[in-house]
């Protein structure tokens, strides 16, 4: 072990002085962002939480990746012009920040992607193209919606189809449910790009982090139990701490001093935003750093130095199945590494780690359940947020996977094994460790399932609830249906010849819930069928898998019929009826004489006035 520690010791002290093999730089990112500034922000973003957004993208994209950025409502703006990020760039965008507002009078969407690619259109590209979308509503060019239905028609069949030919990915971050998500997602899924959506500006902060790392990630080290390793080779590194609004970050370094807001040390820059903290350090001491604060999985340590990793373009969506390469390598001052008896004392992995897979009704465990309802209703359980899975689902446990290293390419590969995976979101970290020092970077992957499945699942009767149901769950893969086109029907079988078909109409939200109570024990198939339409507007018919259930379970028994407590007296019903019969006939005879009498008095007054 002693040895090895040595090994790995020494081979960090050669790669300080190590030129490398000189080979071609790749072209760094060229990353665009429009930020929406139409009026409905002032409802949507009333805190103007797009300015500490944008803030922190400005402090945490790598330098030398070339970025411009817009705003747009009617008319498109250009709030920093294209240009090598460096930390003039960044002093410039910090100080028009404050230009962000809400002020303008339409969402003119088709305007402000042709003219923040402009220029894209001109030449081939160099390096990985990508744009960012910002917006809250609507393709909205004016009053007339017919002109508006006609700008969005053209995004659909002219813009996205320039944007694949100039090799552009548009990452879209839509704010709000007011948004055009069908575009939005076309937009992303078109492009090979990303898609994200917040339902109120509070999350902004956190999809920016997201969209950044997946066009222009920065090298991160990794942090573990809000504990991370600086190196020697670090020049300086930022603290991006999330924090609950009223909270408080500290760090502590190596040699146990402790660094806070209110005592700054020299060399440390403090900057605290709604919900977050951002703290620069300029030549930081090696070792050990603590983040004495809340622990969050959205936090990071961005460093700067000159030993950095890079990694081969992740495709931003796979299939179930697919088996995407993945490849990371080490550089030295912007050149990879190559000297083979370096680089097999370094240690490569990729760590994947869930964000969003949706498991099997199975596999949920203690998941509540309502009361049945009515023989095919769809029911949701309450308390989640539409669209969102109606059942709790615990955290699942990353799991790492070794890359190996490939001596013909001098760089660590592995392919990604996601028949083991279900579908869903996924964060990869891709991490170098070589001893002395680790080096991370983070992307994001979807695996993508078929275009609706189902899950099945028996509900057995309990002292909550008496009745026995099938319970059957819808899931959607949007990037590849049209949900809202959704419609079909499920069938159930059981025993005695029972069937049961629920008919589910257009427009439901998925995930979908179908709760099937059910009386008798014994064994239930269930069968759907579907008809949809794809993203582009193709019809397509999808017949998920059929499901099989036997439930085990006791019959109620029958409730005994109710005996009357004594019995009838037929000499009282006698009375009853007679006296009933008397009465009834007394009230005709009177009304009966009544009207004879009043006759007759009419008739005499007649008589003596003739």
């Amino acid at each position: 072990m002693a040895s090895l520690r040595r090994a790995r010791l020494l081979s960090s002290i050669v790669l300080l002085w190590l030129i490398a093999v000189q080979a071609p730089l790749a072209a760094p990112a060229d990353v665009r962002l429009l930020i929406d500034v139409s009026g409905s922000m002032r409802q949507n973003d009333p805190r103007n939480l797009r300015a500490p957004a944008l803030q922190l993208v400005n402090e945490l994209i790598p330098a030398g990746a070339i970025a411009g950025v817009w705003l747009f409502a009617e008319q498109t703006e250009v709030l920093i012009p294209p240009a090598p990020v460096d930390d003039a760039w960044k002093k410039r965008l910090a100080g028009r920040l404050a230009r962000i507002h809400s002020r303008g009078l339409f969402t003119d969407i088709e305007r402000a992607i042709r003219t923040a690619t402009e220029d894209w259109t001109k030449t081939p590209p160099e390096g990985e193209r990508h744009l960012i979308l910002f917006t809250d509503g609507l393709v909205d060019v004016s009053k007339d919606e017919a002109e508006s239905a006609a700008s969005r028609e053209r995004i659909l069949s002219e813009q996205i189809e320039s944007l694949k030919s100039e090799g552009v990915k548009v990452h879209a971050i839509g704010l709000s449910d007011q948004i055009d998500e069908p575009l939005m997602r076309l937009l992303a899924t078109q492009t090979d790009g990303w898609l994200e959506v917040a339902q109120d500006a509070e999350t902004l902060q956190r999809l920016f982090l997201r969209v950044l790392e997946q066009s222009a990630p920065p090298t991160t080290v990794p942090i573990q139990g809000n504990r991370f390793e600086i190196d020697d080779q670090v020049r300086e590194f930022t603290l991006l701490a999330f924090r609950p609004e009223g909270g408080q970050s500290q760090l502590t370094a190596p040699d146990g001093e402790r660094i806070r807001a209110d005592q700054l040390t020299p060399g440390v820059k403090w900057r605290a935003e709604v919900g977050y903290d951002l703290v620069t350090l300029s030549n930081p001491k090696p070792g050990q750093w603590r983040i004495r604060g809340v622990e969050d999985p959205d936090n990071r340590v961005v460093i700067v130095t000159d030993m950095d990793i890079e990694v081969a373009p992740v495709p931003n969506a796979v299939g179930l199945g697919e088996l995407p390469q993945l490849e990371s390598w080490l550089t030295d001052h912007g050149q990879p590494v190559e000297r083979t008896e370096l680089l097999q004392v370094l240690a490569s992995r990729v760590i994947v780690t869930p964000e969003s897979a949706t498991p099997a009704l199975g596999q949920i465990q203690g998941a509540a359940v309502p009361t049945p309802p009515v023989v095919g209703e769809n029911v949701t359980p309450p308390a989640t947020e539409e669209g969102q899975p109606p059942l709790a689902v615990p955290p699942a446990a990353p799991a790492e996977q070794a890359m190996a290293l490939d001596q013909a390419t001098k760089r660590f590969s592995t392919s990604l094994q996601t028949r083991t995976l279900t579908p869903g979101v996924y964060r990869l970290d891709f991490v170098i460790d070589g001893g002395t020092f680790q080096r991370q970077l983070t992307r994001r992957l979807k695996i993508k399932g078929a275009p609706l499945t189902v899950d099945y699942e028996g509900q057995q009767p309990s002292e909550t609830d008496p009745f026995a149901a099938l319970l059957v769950r819808l899931t959607a893969e949007p990037d590849l249906v049209d949900q809202t086109s959704l419609s079909g029907y499920l069938l159930a079988r059981g025993p005695d010849g029972w069937t049961e078909v629920v008919e589910i109409p257009k427009g439901k939200r998925f995930p979908l819930t179908v709760k099937i109570p059910v009386q008798h024990p014994g064994e239930y198939r269930i069968s759907s069928h579907f008809m949809g339409r794809t993203l582009t507007g193709d019809l397509t018919e999808i017949q998920p898998e059929p499901g099989a259930l036997t439930l085990d379970f006791a019959v109620p028994p029958a409730e005994p019929a109710v005996e009357a407590t004594q019995p009838v007296s037929w000499l009282w019903l006698l009375v009853y009826v007679l006296g009933g019969n008397v009465l009834l006939g007394g009230l005709l005879a009177l009304t009966w004489w009544l009207m004879t009498r009043s006759r007759s008095s009419r008739n005499t007054a007649k008589r003596t006035r003739a």
